[in-house]
């Protein structure tokens, strides 16, 4: 489990940490700054501020204006961002690694020349009061309070990582800036280079602009030790609510005590192996034994684990959601049991070995991004200061059955935990989706709030080649593939256009089948399904979009050819059992009561009820309705399958460390009995006009504080000429920077909303833009105008020269960011393929791009936007 990139270790003269780890798979480099400081460091009266320093370190330096840090980064098809936890306050830019230096700079400066304009803090406040209210809207994050607070009495721990609306009220822009001069200083971070570079060079870049700053004053230390909890503490939270949530929680060590990797294996065999970083991995842990004891017996919706490796010894969790005829004594009993079971018994070797080897396959994943291994080595350092990343690992990898046992009886202790309960006030069903509840994230690493998109940028093409091979298999199918022979990892992915626009007349039964796929096959049942998964440390996905079926693996590459095999079982011999009918059941109507209750899923809901009529395929929701979920018979699915799920039209892609050659023989082999028909299931998804006249209309869901609006109306097609100017205007008006014109307007000028972003989605015989804000109720009106103005304004006027060389700059230079991954390359050769882009598309792009005139942004602009016939929905407290 060693790394093999070179990495080096040196401090400057003025204290400030410096790593390079060089990565020369993509020609792409991630540059990190990490602060110590976060909600660890805060005094009562003034939490949430080192949340709101971060926020303010977009704000402007003497260099750069308020949003020109976004646009800079985002000119050369870079992403950023910046998040704010319990031990750190963290910044990263991933870009070009030709443009390395000038994410350097950026940092550098905003460490000591960071202007905390008056006026700009007090917009902010705003802001981060509204980003606590859509905070609000979801009833875990009221549990997640309770619980920190109640498990710590007097480590800082356990106050509101975001702030109490008091203190975010009451605090001063000099307060802000005292705890940014304390706090951002060399001697208090840690500097972190990954990607494409020479090691000499990149530590040149960084000791030319951050060693003329001075150390900096001793930072202060937190002193206070949690005492020994000594007894059981119990809360219990009623509000409005979809589902019945319990968690559960010990106190743990610390990231550098010799028993946290112990902790890891410990947590991985509750609740299986999870994504080292921001997002990557998943998808395992269906074998465990939370998943086995309470999931899969029907007791809940949901189940994890997750322990935190931090600055000062945090929290291990246990946590839950609850199907609505569940007794909630007979969880906690089940919970129980299952540590009882740690601490007694040595668990066999084999179940060791599964979850070890789950932990080598997510660090496999999340090397193949530079970024995510920035984000490795840089929370390690900060956390874990004398402590090598890779030793890390090598320390997990040789955990025993003892070891685990040991620092169960030391930490998960009866009588010392503290138990947490949301009951729905109104009593009115549980809800939940299959994946880990919310309770889960209080604890899990990373936890923490972040800056910057609510969404990711539109992604154009690099200036730069994707080798693209495509082969067409002998049942018909068609397999595109591009090989890395320096990835771990393997990620075959299958289209299949099997999507929810085949419906008809029972919304949810195409969903409803793909997660019923992996659910018993001709040649494994459920159980042995996720036993073998586990085993190798591997995911199976399906996902159901409105046009197509995705069906991915994600592997070791020495597993691609049992993978490959597993995967054609669940797309050609499904067998629907009756038991894992009504649990899959169970869980799809939980999981829609809990959409009922989320005000933005609830809006955007709304805003198509208005855009199409009843019996469009776009009207429902995919995942369906209570009604059709009920009725829905397993003959459904078999004849849904029969008729859907064929080879006609379908297409794998392959990307990774498997040669194409060796991929073409495992599918062709795994799916030689997998053909065409003559009269396959045929989509339609017919365009729509937009509305005659503007319309509107609201919603309200009890127990939320903030309210969401979305805007919208039926557009073009993916393949219409004015698809590309359209999407360079939707990226100027929602998505560049900061969220382009509406964050600058909604955001930054009016200091509305914490997000106001627009999006353009485009399929093959349809189109929709949408517009999407979360702000005070008492807010919506001024949010609604302001919107609807940069709307109205595209259409009037013509885009400033210099967006659009910043919106062309970045559509033609963000791909290669785009594609670290094997799974993001994969994605992308998919969405080339099935639209029939081209192969060079990615060559190509540029020449389109740069064929678009402001011109024909207006014009594009006045065919497809008219505010005047938008639909507006609002839903909120």
């Amino acid at each position: 489990m060693a790394a093999t990139q070179s990495t080096r270790r040196v401090t400057l003269d003025n204290g400030l940490t410096v790593i390079v780890r060089e990565s020369h798979r993509v020609p792409v480099a991630t540059f990190w700054i990490w602060y110590r400081v976060g909600s660890r460091n805060e005094p009562l009266g003034r939490t949430g501020i080192s949340h709101w320093v971060e926020h303010m370190l977009f704000k402007g330096t003497p260099d750069y204006q308020p949003g020109e840090i976004f646009r800079t980064i985002n000119k050369f098809g870079g992403t950023l961002n910046g998040f704010t936890s319990l031990d750190y306050t963290a910044y990263f830019e991933t870009v070009p690694n030709t443009q390395l230096e000038l994410a350097v700079s950026i940092e550098a400066d905003r460490m000591h020349n960071a202007i905390f304009d008056p006026e700009e803090f007090e917009k902010e406040r705003t802001v981060i009061l509204s980003e606590r209210e859509g905070n609000e809207n979801s009833p875990g994050f009221h549990l997640r309070e309770e619980m920190m607070a109640a498990a710590f009495r007097a480590h800082p721990y356990g106050q509101s990582l975001i702030g109490f609306e008091s203190d975010l009220k009451s605090m001063t822009r000099d307060e802000l800036y005292d705890h940014y001069r304390t706090f951002y200083t060399p001697r208090n971070s840690t500097a972190v280079i990954v990607g494409d570079v020479d090691t000499d060079e990149a530590i040149d870049i960084v000791s030319r602009h951050f060693g003329v700053i001075d150390a900096g004053p001793d930072v202060p230390e937190v002193r206070t030790t949690e005492p020994e909890q000594l007894a059981e503490r119990r809360i219990v939270l009623r509000r409005p609510a979809p589902a019945r949530q319990m968690s559960l929680a010990w106190h743990g060590p610390n990231a550098a005590n010799p028993d946290a990797p112990a902790m890891e294996v410990l947590d991985t065999i509750l609740s299986g192996g999870k994504g080292i970083g921001l997002g990557s991995g998943g998808g395992m842990g269906r074998s465990s034994r939370l998943y086995r004891s309470l999931v899969s017996s029907g007791l809940c919706s949901g189940a994890g684990s997750g322990f935190s490796l931090s600055i000062d010894p945090n929290l291990f969790s246990v946590s839950a959601t609850l199907l609505p005829e569940t007794d909630g004594d007979e969880v906690e009993s089940v919970i129980f049991d299952q540590v009882r079971q740690l601490r007694e018994d040595l668990m066999p070797q084999i179940e060791l070995d599964r979850a070890i080897k789950q932990i080598r396959a997510q660090f496999a994943y999340a090397t193949e991004s530079v970024t995510q291994q920035g984000y490795w080595l840089g929370s390690m350092a900060t956390v874990a200061p004398d402590l090598d990343p890779d030793d890390f690992l090598e320390q997990v990898a040789s955990v025993t059955a003892e070891d685990v046992q040991r620092v169960a009886n030391t930490y998960l202790r009866e009588g010392r935990y503290t138990l947490g309960w949301l009951i729905p006030e109104d009593h009115a069903g549980d809800t939940a989706s299959e994946v880990q509840p919310e309770v889960a994230a209080m604890m899990n690493q990373p936890a923490f709030y972040t800056d910057g998109h609510p969404e990711e940028a539109v992604a154009g093409a690099p200036r730069t080649k994707l080798d693209i091979t495509e082969r067409s298999l002998s049942n018909g199918t068609r397999m595109v593939s591009n090989y890395d022979p320096t990835s771990e990892a393997a990620v075959v992915e299958l289209r299949i256009p099997a999507g929810s626009a085949l419906d008809g007349e029972t919304p949810g039964l195409a969903r409803l089948t793909g997660s019923m796929l992996t659910r018993g096959a001709s040649t494994f049942t459920f159980e042995q399904f996720n036993e073998e998964l586990d085993s190798l440390g591997a995911a199976i996905g399906v996902s159901t979009s409105r046009e197509y079926v995705d069906v991915s693996i994600q592997c070791l590459r020495e597993d691609a050819g049992r993978l490959i095999q597993l995967m054609a079982d669940v797309v050609m011999t499904p067998t629907f059992p009756e038991d894992e009918l009504e649990r899959v059941r169970a869980q799809s109507m939980n999981a829609l009561r809990r959409t009922l209750d989320d005000t933005r899923s609830e809006a955007s809901h709304k805003l198509r009820t208005m855009l199409y009529p009843t019996d469009h395929p776009l009207y429902h929701r995919a995942i369906g309705t209570e009604e059709t979920l009920a009725a829905i018979t397993r003959e459904q699915l078999i004849d849904y399958h029969r008729r859907a799920y064929t080879a006609n039209g379908a297409i794998f892609g392959v990307a990774g460390g498997l040669e194409t050659d060796i991929a073409a023989e495992l599918i062709e082999d795994a799916f030689r009995d997998w053909n065409p028909v003559d009269e396959p299931a045929r989509m339609t998804i017919d365009p729509v006009d937009a509305p005659a006249e503007r319309q509107r209309a609201t919603g309200s869901i009890a127990g939320k504080s903030q309210s969401d609006i979305a805007i919208g109306l039926p557009v073009i097609e993916r393949s219409h000429p004015d698809y590309e100017a359209l999407r360079m205007g939707n990226l100027i008006l929602g998505r560049l920077g900061l969220m382009g014109r509406l964050g600058a307007n909604v955001r930054d000028t009016l200091g509305l909303a914490y997000y106001a972003f627009s999006n353009l989605s485009a399929g093959s015989t349809y189109g929709r833009w949408t517009s999407q804000a979360g702000v005070n109720p008492e807010n919506v009106d001024t949010a609604v105008d302001a919107i609807l103005h940069e709307v109205q304004r595209l259409r009037d006027e013509l885009v400033d020269p210099e967006e659009i060389a910043d919106a062309k700059s970045f559509m033609v230079s963000s791909l290669p960011i785009g594609l670290e991954s094997s799974g993001a390359i994969v994605a992308t050769m998919l969405q080339i393929a099935f639209y029939d882009l081209g192969l060079d598309y990615v060559e190509r792009l540029p020449e389109r791009v740069n064929a678009v005139t402001a011109e024909a942004i207006r014009e594009a602009a006045q065919r497809h936007l008219d505010p005047d016939r938008m639909a507006i929905a609002v839903v909120g407290p």
